[in-house]
């Protein structure tokens, strides 16, 4: 049987050697770690290139009105911050991935074999790698479709810059890409763990209704309470490899997350600019405008991908400690190591919450969300007014 989302997975692993994110390489078989020769003078020469380019550039002047022909100086203020923050985010991935090379290194020593050990997490991790695939791809697509139609009517000195940006966006498209497979393979494994508390906590409780035998009973017990302290192990690891991730690229997150929200605010605004002045007197093609907004969609219907990623694996979490609760349903007593192994699982649980804090400033949860939803419609409404007001 053809495995395509192995052979999608691989494709997004070379991909990301190619534009110069990656610089080390793993076995896909036996998921050894290892810094090569090749592929570490590849990223040395790619990313020296992509600097020089991003001097050379800085030397030029950037005109900001290659998609839109005639804007307002605020509408170029914030496009200019839009662009300088994608450039900033894209130099901040490749910055992360040489000054915590060995950290990462050391955490895909870590997640490489666990995802090795389970093949079911691929066949259960399949829909969302699908999705993820078409949505990267497709936005890659339409930036490069805008950067084309721009090509059209852009001077020579203005072409570098959208290829640099275009640079950037593969870069930032491939960084939150390893990011949303990698938090993709915990829920699953959390999935795995959860059905399988969930066979344990069943079973202890029929057991608790029995008379207790020494025999087979004490062998049961004792086969539950290895079952256990294995979940517990695996889920130590697990919320470890989450904490990791967000303290090595925390950095790159707080970007990625800041990205969002201004790219947001000036959707919105160039959206009211539109509605207000048409695209004519902007002197906006009408396919450009069609396949800006297009991008923008599936920009957020990607951050939006990205954000419930986040979300479910918190709820996955939440699940676990919900199910240990029905602890309070066993008639009686069980074996004394098994009572010990469900004691300790759940002290675990509560000595180490599940928080992930992105540069330990900002905490990922449903209520954060919201506040950050309601504060970027508020400043969309601030940037509007300004410009009824000045321009």
């Amino acid at each position: 049987m053809f495995d395509w989302a192995g052979y999608v997975l691989r494709t997004a692993y070379y991909y990301g050697h190619l534009i110069g994110v990656s610089n080390f390489e793993f076995d896909w078989r036996t998921g050894r770690v290892f810094a090569a020769r090749r592929s570490t003078f590849y990223a040395i020469v790619i990313n020296g290139i992509m600097f020089l380019l991003l001097i050379f550039q800085s030397t030029k002047k950037m005109d900001y009105n290659l998609i839109i022909g005639k804007s307002n100086k605020l509408l170029q203020y914030v496009i200019a911050i839009v662009f300088g923050l994608r450039l900033a985010a894209g130099i901040s991935v490749i910055l992360v991935r040489w000054t915590r090379r060995t950290q990462i290194m050391r955490l895909a020593r870590m997640v490489i074999p666990l995802f090795l050990e389970k093949p079911q997490v691929m066949r259960m991790s399949r829909r969302g790698i699908l999705i993820k695939f078409i949505i990267a791809c497709t936005t890659d697509f339409l930036q490069m479709s805008i950067i084309w139609e721009a090509m059209g009517y852009a001077k020579d000195y203005q072409i570098l810059g959208m290829v640099l940006q275009f640079w950037m966006s593969t870069i930032l498209n491939i960084a939150t890409s390893h990011h949303y497979l990698l938090v993709l393979f915990v829920r699953a494994y959390y999935s795995l763990l959860n059905t399988e508390l969930k066979q344990v906590i069943e079973e202890s409780r029929k057991l608790s209704y029995h008379p207790q035998r020494k025999g087979a009973f004490m062998t049961r017990c004792c086969s539950l309470a290895d079952q256990l302290e294995n979940i517990a192990k695996l889920q130590s690891q697990l919320q470890s490899i989450v904490n990791q991730v967000y303290d090595v690229f925390g950095i790159q997150g707080l970007m990625v997350y800041g990205g969002y929200q201004i790219v947001t605010i000036a959707t919105t605004y160039l959206t009211y600019s539109i509605l207000k002045n048409g695209h004519e007197k902007l002197e906006m093609t009408l396919i450009s405008m069609i396949l800006s907004f297009s991008w923008c969609f599936f920009y957020y219907v990607d951050a939006v991908l990205n954000l419930f990623n986040i979300l479910n694996l918190i709820d996955d979490h939440k699940k676990m400690i919900r199910l240990l609760e029905e602890r309070t349903l066993f008639a009686s007593r069980l074996d004394v190591r098994l009572e010990e192994t469900f004691d300790n699982l759940q002290l675990q649980l509560v000595r180490n919450p599940f928080k992930i804090k992105v540069l330990n400033t900002f905490t990922i949860t449903r209520s954060s969300t919201s506040e950050v939803l309601g504060s970027l419609i508020t400043y969309s409404i601030l940037l509007i007014q300004y410009d009824i007001e000045y321009f």
